[in-house]
């Protein structure tokens, strides 16, 4: 006898017969935190790896950012180890060849041709957002479609600054996109950060590269008053908005403590994520200085205890290409997946991928959140 799953089931609705695999290809087009800027003074040199690639971040005595492939086009040192810069150029540590921040060759120090001008590294894009190094990822070396998003509440002097003092950076066996799933999953709360009640999502969307979605969560479990709910328990709404895979930002309220999280899930190989973690919550009245305290500082160290609560489900999942659902859930994890699918683009450029022309220029109608 065969069973058959009636249409009825949730998740043969929203996934189909074959359900929704994950990507062959690990590292979705974005922009990516590689760094943050402060950990890169003007003339130094930082080694990185990300993507599955050697790269080396250095900034220019100018002060501009630059990234590029690690490895010199002359015999293939590692510029990320021993490299030095020189005025806009960094310079390799095995025979000084130096190179501009555009991948091209700018001097052979001892050679009577100078520098040879049909060789070039890969580079890639990159800005410095909120003091963070951010460069954009793409499979085919396309250029960006999307930037970053303004964030209102750093603008002003009014929140605690992100950095140094809310820094978090974990390495985590997870794919990128796994993390990014949370937005689509309040039911977690309850059981792996220990909420006395569920949460329950109140709208969840996509559209472009945007991901925005409202929890609505009860802080306070029933008691009276707590440090965080001294008024008695609040039901809040926070907010998440995802940008592609990499970038993250959520809000909570002035009903807890007025805060925004800054995130970002950068793929260091197919299989671990570097997980950047920051928090900027408003200030306690009369406070000028750079620490959070009070509240504000034990929100801080909250959340930054929550955030490691999930790394042992990551850590030890497996990614499921048809989960089974409950009717509550389905729908927006089967979104969230379907949308994801867009930042993953084949072997070879299509006409088809999200976010460019057909003649691979970056598409205007995809630059809007």
């Amino acid at each position: 006898m065969t069973h058959t799953v009636s249409d009825a089931d949730p998740s043969e609705r929203e996934f189909g017969s074959t359900g929704i695999a994950l990507s062959k290809y690990r590292f979705p087009t974005g922009w990516f935190i590689v760094g943050f800027a402060s950990d890169l003074p003007a003339g130094e040199v930082k080694r990185a790896h990300y993507f599955g690639e050697e790269l080396v971040l250095f900034r220019a005595e100018s002060g501009q950012v630059h990234a590029l492939d690690a490895y010199c086009q002359h015999l293939g040192a590692n510029m990320g180890v021993g490299g030095t810069v020189e005025g806009d150029n960094i310079v390799c540590p095995w025979h000084g060849w130096r190179w501009r921040g555009d991948g091209t060759n700018a001097l052979i120090p001892y050679s009577k041709i100078g520098c040879k001008q049909n060789v070039r590294i890969r580079t890639y894009p990159v800005t410095e957002w909120y003091g963070f190094i951010l460069v954009w990822h793409e499979r085919h070396g396309r250029a960006p479609y999307w930037q970053p998003p303004v964030l209102p509440e750093l603008e002003t002097g009014e929140y605690y600054p992100l950095h140094p003092h809310s820094r978090m950076l974990n390495r985590v066996k997870v794919h990128a996109q796994m993390i990014i799933e949370n937005a689509a999953d309040p039911y977690h709360v309850q059981y792996v950060h220990k909420a006395a009640n569920p949460a329950n999502t109140a709208s969840f969307e996509v559209a472009g590269y945007h991901l925005h979605a409202t929890v609505n969560a009860h802080f306070g479990g029933g008691r009276a008053q707590t440090w965080l709910t001294p008024n008695g328990p609040v039901d809040a709404k926070i907010i998440y908005d995802n940008y592609s895979l990499g970038l993250g930002v959520v809000r909570f309220p002035s009903d807890l403590v007025a805060t925004i999280q800054v995130t970002g899930q950068t793929p260091v190989d197919e299989d671990y994520t570097d997980y950047f973690y920051t928090q900027a919550s408003v200030r306690e009245p009369g406070d000028t200085g750079e620490a959070p305290t009070g509240r504000a500082a034990r929100f801080l160290a909250l959340q930054q205890e929550v955030i490691k609560q999930d790394f042992f489900t990551w850590e030890n999942m497996k990614y499921l290409e048809k989960p089974n659902l409950a009717p509550e859930e389905a729908r927006d994890y089967a979104a969230l997946r379907r949308w994801a699918h867009r930042f993953y683009p084949g072997e070879q450029p299509s006409p088809d991928d999200f976010g460019y022309t057909p003649d691979g220029s970056p598409d205007p109608a995809a630059a809007q959140a």
